[in-house]
């Protein structure tokens, strides 16, 4: 099974401790699934680890301009993310997509879904966006968003909260105490359902 991973937290040459947990998750599915990593970052420049390039970490330059809004930067991120999806589309078939976080990677990911014909699970552990979910704005968009989604995997209430408001199918959500546990939830959820 091939997966794409989508984040904006990832270790990088100059920056080799952040999105350590990213990178355990998906060693901790690498029996099961081959994937390539796609790398959203506000700045240009950045190169995967050594240790690293199994996953084919692929960096993405997003600018994030505080003052053009929320909405405005994930439709740069899905702009962004148009191109690596295509190419892998093609060049190597992809069976699921994993966002971890919900901005810019999910929201991004939920508007390109259907047009490249996806199944995506959001995983949501200690992200930051978790605080502005009482901003209407942005539980607006994070709803739309999630709404989309095969599966969600958080450790976080009030997300859970927000699921539950929308409507989402409990069966399809998991809730997980930190995000080392949660490698076989993400591997169930992006399973594809028989039926």
């Amino acid at each position: 099974m091939r997966l794409v991973f989508i984040t904006h937290i990832f270790p990088d040459g100059s920056d080799s401790w952040s999105g350590l947990e990213n990178v355990a998750l998906l060693q901790a599915l690498a029996d099961r699934w081959q994937t390539r990593a796609i790398v959203l970052r506000h700045t240009p420049g950045c190169h995967p680890r050594a240790s690293d390039v199994a996953f084919r970490p692929e960096f993405i330059t997003v600018p994030k301009p505080n003052f053009l809004g929320t909405a405005w930067y994930v439709r740069r991120a899905a702009n962004a993310l148009r191109k690596p999806l295509d190419r892998l589309r093609r060049d190597w078939h992809f069976d699921a997509v994993l966002t971890a976080s919900l901005l810019p990677g999910t929201c991004a990911a939920a508007r390109l879904a259907e047009e490249f014909q996806f199944r995506f699970v959001a995983l949501s552990v200690r992200d930051e966006l978790e605080p502005r979910l009482a901003e209407s704005g942005v539980r607006k968009l994070a709803a739309r968003s999630l709404a989309r989604a095969a599966g969600v995997v958080t450790d976080s209430s009030s997300l859970s909260a927000l699921l539950s408001e929308i409507g989402f199918r409990k069966d399809r959500m998991t809730l997980v105490s930190k995000q080392e546990t949660a490698a076989e939830s993400c591997h169930r959820l992006l399973m594809p359902v028989r039926g």
